[in-house]
Order: C-alpha cells, then structure tokens, then sequence
C-alpha cells in the first residue's frame, strides 16, 4: 500500500509544483508588465513636462513679443508727435510780436499734430452741417434758435476722431430742434 500511496501522492506533488511554476511564471510576466507600465508612465511624464514648459515659453515669447509691439507703436506714435510738442515749447519760449503772429504758430503746430495723427491712420471729423449720427456724434445741447433742418449738426464744442473703424471719441455737438414758432410743413 505504500506503493500505492506514494504514487498517488506523486501526481499530487508534481500538480502542486506545476501550479507553483505557473504562479512564478505569471508573477514573472506580472513584474514584467508593470515594469513596461512604470516605464510607459515615466516615458509620458517625461513628455508631459516638456510640453508644459514649451507652451510656457511660449507664451513668455509671446507675451515679450506683444510688449514689443506695443512699445513699438507707441514710440511711433511719439515720434509722430513730439515735433508739434516742440514748437509748442518754442512758442511759449519766445513771445510773438504780435497776436496774428502767435496764432499763425499755433496754426503751424496744429497742422503737425494734425498731419502726424493722419500718418497714424487717425481720421478727424468734422460733422458741422451734417445730419446728427449718434454712432459718430454725442449731442450736447439742442439749438431751436436755427434756420438749419432739425437733426442738423449746428455747432461742434470737439471733433471727434476715429482709427479706421474704431471710434476713438464721437464728435461733441449741439444739433438744431424745430421751433414751436416755426413749425414744418408737415406739423401744419
């Protein structure tokens, strides 16, 4: 009987060994997997870290660049400016012989600022005698004492200015109200 027992216990102790090799085997291929995963892992942080730090110079770049830009228009814009502040400083400087003289200078700066602002690309308007338009113009009294129609830009306090499409300050004007004295044709 012992023949007997060892030769059933022996397919029993080799199973037990085949499962145990089969366990190792998987722990083996188990610590291989999570190897190429912590790999991967590390492999994805390392890209993820690079592209952080590129988008931020990127936008360090940017940031410095628009900077540029903005100094760069606004010395040209100084550029543009700065002779009329000039002659401003020459006039107070020197006084005029006379008040047609001093206003002729006042004229000639001006005409600079005036030239300087439209090499900017700034458009000056000059609204009097046209109808009122409150995307352009910003009514500051209202003139009933006018033969000019009602709606009609009668007086302009400032011109208003704009840069392309951008308003940059409506016109500020007083526009003619019909007159309860004087009435139009179709109130009759």
């Amino acid at each position: 009987m012992s023949d007997e027992r060892t030769n059933e216990e022996r397919p029993a102790a080799a199973a037990d060994e085949s499962v145990e090799q089969s366990g190792a085997d998987q722990e083996t291929a188990g610590s291989a997997e999570a190897a190429e995963l912590a790999e991967k892992l590390a492999e994805l942080n390392d890209r993820y870290l690079r592209l952080a730090a590129e988008f931020d110079n990127y936008r360090k770049r940017r940031a410095d660049r628009d900077r540029q830009q903005r100094l760069s228009a606004f010395r040209e814009l100084l550029e543009s400016v700065l002779p009329a502040v000039d002659d401003l400083h020459r006039a107070v400087e020197h006084e005029a012989q006379d008040a047609e003289t001093f206003r002729a200078g006042l004229h000639a700066v001006i005409d600079k600022l005036d030239h300087a602002l439209a090499n900017l690309g700034v458009e000056r308007l000059k609204p009097l005698g046209e109808d009122f338009d409150p995307q352009l113009h910003e009514c500051l009294a209202t003139d009933d004492q006018t033969d000019a129609e009602p709606g009609t830009v009668t007086a302009v306090f400032a011109d208003g200015y704009r840069l392309g499409d951008v308003l940059l300050r409506p016109a500020k004007v007083v526009i003619a109200q019909q007159s309860d004295e004087n009435p139009t044709h179709a109130d009759e």
